[in-house]
């Protein structure tokens, strides 16, 4: 048994054509491969309010089709901010297969004919699918009564893991879940690991429901962690913090043994993003091992310079030199520090109100009288009662 799992789709009309070129590969691996089930781990668009005549919405459907010409299609919901309740219309879209959409937390089978409830079904399922979309505060609210912080609802879903495991158990088949959720240790896109934020969820929880494979979405970085839990990340980059290689999973099976998994890339645009600190130092040229790096990619040049020095960057000119290096397109993006700012700084970091006074002085290009800063040390150094009879005495 082969299944082909993705994730993070976000499709909206603003990047319809990257999405298209990428979702099109997808289709064309999943039939090549003559995979026997297709996962899609939520956020299938990128805006709740998506309307059902726009690109994104249309592509959705064509994509959701056509996949399911091929094998039946599993769909959870993602974030409410993200997905809503949108992907729902999906599980109208015309196929050979079936598609099965969740909105809520829930256990399907999967047979020859398609996604059944067992108690409709004779025989041995090919594959037992726990399906668990974002954990929200609505769904446990109803389901457990718990009401207050994310950790709470975190706590809980060991009870539904646990619920599904004991379900999936009297089945002779793969067990699989889906879910779009945080798990502790995840890494993002940015190098960082997550932990402590939204609803979290460890991997000895999600072994509690005893699956052979876990196919997550949520987290944009393709990682596996433990023994079979999978992100397959998101299919294109969704910005300029995701620079790592997009694509999609291939996981197969003998039995009820996950043998093999594989990542594919898709042919997402490649994308460099070089930095460049201007003040500290002088400005100079792009270096030569910048240039190397930037062949066959969409390159982004972030410069960080004093405002007065902003003039310095020649965009023409360093376009010229990338695209000359094979960038495909260049985006150069100048962050500008005013100098008055971080001498401000110096004032509101001086100890002595002498000091404060020269620093201000500085930045107005002035000079202070020595008489001025004989009377500021006299004002900080003097006792209360002293200054109130000298003050009182000068009115």
């Amino acid at each position: 048994m082969e299944i082909l799992a993705t994730a993070d789709w976000h499709l909206k009309d603003k990047d319809i054509e990257e999405a298209e070129k990428c979702l099109d590969f997808l289709i064309e691996t999943a039939r090549s491969e003559k995979v026997d089930l297709i996962i899609n781990a939520g956020d299938t668009f990128d805006s709740q309010e998506i309307k059902l005549d726009s690109k994104a919405a249309r592509l959705a459907v064509r994509v959701v089709s056509e996949l399911a010409d091929i094998a039946p299609v599993a769909i959870i919901i993602g974030t409410p901010s993200h997905d809503g309740k949108s992907p729902e219309i999906l599980q109208f879209a015309k196929g050979v297969f079936p598609v099965y959409v969740a909105s809520m937390p829930e256990q399907v089978y999967l047979y020859e004919g398609g996604f059944r409830d067992h108690n409709m079904q004779d025989g041995r399922p090919q594959a037992v699918i726990t399906m668990i979309p974002q954990p929200t505060k609505q769904y446990f609210q109803t389901a457990s009564g718990i009401t207050d912080s994310d950790q709470e609802i975190g706590n809980a879903m060991s009870g539904l893991f646990s619920g599904f495991g004991v379900q999936a158990a009297g089945f002779d088949c793969p067990h699989i879940l889906v879910g779009h959720f945080n798990v502790s240790g995840a890494m993002l896109s940015n190098g960082q690991v997550r932990t402590g934020m939204d609803v979290e969820v460890s991997l000895e929880q999600i072994d509690l429901a005893r699956p052979d494979l876990v196919a997550l979405g949520h987290i944009h970085k393709s990682q596996k962690l433990g023994a079979h839990t999978f992100y397959s990340g998101s299919l294109y980059h969704q910005n300029w913090g995701e620079m790592e290689p997009k694509g999609f999973y291939l996981h197969e099976f003998i039995d009820e043994e996950l043998t093999s998994s594989r990542f594919i890339e898709t042919p997402a645009k490649k994308l460099s993003r070089i930095s460049f600190d201007y003040t500290v130092g002088e400005i100079t040229g792009i270096d030569a091992n910048v240039i190397n790096g930037v062949k066959g990619t969409f390159a982004r040049l972030d410069y960080k310079v004093w405002q007065d020095d902003a003039d310095k960057i020649d965009k023409e000119a360093i376009t010229e030199i990338m695209k000359a290096a094979g960038a495909l397109d260049v985006d150069i993006r100048i962050v500008r520090v005013p100098r008055q700012n971080v001498r401000s700084e110096a004032v509101l970091k001086a100890d002595r109100l002498r000091d404060k006074i020269q620093k201000m002085a500085e930045l107005k290009d002035e000079e202070v009288e020595w008489s001025i800063l004989m009377k500021a040390d006299s004002l900080e150094d003097m006792a209360a009662d002293e200054l109130i009879r000298t003050v009182g005495g000068a009115a």
